[in-house]
């Protein structure tokens, strides 16, 4: 075989690893999408019920760990659960799905939704960030050092219950932030074990002392 068929078996091969990929991708593309409506539908449900109400456009909901990029809230319901009051809404934001030289050329849908809890008894900031296949948590903050021993277990326990979310605390309000739009139909389930969560951070900070806060 010459150089020539050489390179040309080596084109075709790469032209169809190309189209393979591609095809994957925006495979994955419309599969966010479809996600990110059944998710936004399933809220939109709910706030026709008794536990759940509509939260007006002009409501603030955070988006937790959502990128800026291109961010919009599709849906979004408040209600409360042992005394806390919860709001739950999905988000998408855009991340670069292709480039050309160096220059985006599409755009893909990333879904997220996000729980967010008040906690006014949990003053300072934290950041769990779910690693090694959420076996284990990063976590930051001022509020880190309640995480440990029997209270690192439980809560860890919580949050491997459901795809494990990204959490973050800060300014009286703890996100939890889920990349499964499937979720949403468990939605009573999740804000629930969002609430447990809470409910153990404010139970051990109210046992220690104020230097460790």
């Amino acid at each position: 075989m010459g150089l020539t068929q050489v390179l040309v078996v080596i084109g075709l091969f790469v032209l169809i690893a190309v189209i393979v990929a591609s095809v994957v991708n925006v495979a994955q593309e419309n599969a966010q999408a479809r996600s990110l409506s059944v998710g936004a539908g399933t809220l939109r449900r709910l706030a026709g019920s008794t536990r759940w109400r509509k939260v007006a456009d002009d409501e603030d909901v955070p988006a937790g760990r959502i990128g800026d990029v291109g961010l919009t809230r599709h849906a979004a319901v408040a209600g409360t659960h042992d005394g806390r009051a919860v709001r739950v809404a999905v988000f998408a934001s855009s991340r670069v799905a292709g480039t050309y030289q160096g220059v985006p050329t599409r755009w893909a849908v990333v879904p997220g939704l996000v729980v967010a809890v008040d906690a006014p008894d949990l003053p300072g900031d934290l950041q769990m960030n779910p690693i090694q296949g959420a076996q284990r948590y990063g976590t930051l903050g001022s509020l880190a050092p309640l995480v440990s021993g029997d209270t690192e277990r439980k809560v860890l326990a919580q949050l491997r219950s459901y795809s494990p979310p990204a959490v973050d605390i800060a300014d009286g309000t703890a996100c939890f932030t889920f990349t499964d739009m499937d979720l949403a139909e468990q939605i009573d389930d999740v804000a629930a074990m969002a609430c447990d969560v809470v409910g153990i951070l404010a139970g051990v900070r109210k046992s220690v002392p104020p230097a460790v806060e």
